[in-house]
């Protein structure tokens, strides 16, 4: 993708940012920005996607293309095959959450990212931080699916918000009086977090239904 790698370096110049700048600004790494722009790797649809909003630019433009035009099947790599996007819908990537102990929840958008559950229901990508639910292979960097909903059933892993402004993702048990959430982690050092709700407001936004994980 020579084009490509070209017109994101020219993009990215007339911004005037730099690759760990700009990696920064679209939560990519600083080697993956070089390495899409030396034509070393080549982005995934996923990627383009977070590009183009960044950019604020349309896919053909990105890719150096004057008109979409279908690619001639002797370009295409040996091991391509045809993904069917009509079922795909965009959703949002919003701010980091925490997997660890609670974060500030910024609820600005950072991204977009792709997926093919059922559209009827409302739904956003977080990033995490931490390690607290390595254990189900929720790590640092992932994105998880959230379908907002107010409530989850016991032990459903959750996103929670706590005391109106600290978000975390977590196993979620209550009671009448009290709300647990539980870490699922390999690090000893997280420990359940148990909330008195005469005390400390607790809000669920949203039940965890799938994860992009970090390649």
């Amino acid at each position: 993708m020579a084009a490509f790698a070209d017109m994101l370096t020219s993009l990215r110049k007339q911004e005037g940012l730099s690759q760990k700048e700009l990696a920064g600004k679209t939560g990519l790494t600083r080697s993956a920005i070089g390495m899409y722009e030396t034509g070393k790797r080549e982005p995934d649809f996923e990627t383009l996607e977070i590009f183009a909003d960044f950019f604020n630019v349309n896919m053909d433009t990105l890719l150096g293309k004057a008109e979409s035009a279908t690619p001639d099947p002797k370009d295409l790599p040996s091991n391509a095959f045809s993904i069917d996007m009509s079922s795909c819908h965009r959703i949002p990537i919003l701010g980091r959450i925490s997997a660890g102990l609670p974060l500030y929840a910024e609820e600005h958008i950072e991204g977009y990212t792709l997926t093919d559950l059922n559209g009827g229901a409302e739904y956003f990508g977080l990033r995490v931080g931490g390690d607290s639910m390595n254990a189900l292979r929720i790590n640092e960097g992932d994105i998880i699916i959230v379908r907002r909903q107010e409530e989850v059933e016991q032990g459903e892993v959750a996103v929670v918000l706590v005391d109106g402004e600290d978000a975390t993702v977590k196993r979620f048990y209550s009671s009448d009086t009290t709300v647990t959430l539980m870490p699922q982690s390999t690090n000893p050092e997280h420990k359940p977090q148990m909330y008195d709700l005469s005390k400390t407001p607790i809000r669920v936004l949203g039940k965890v239904v799938e994860v992009k994980f970090l390649v």
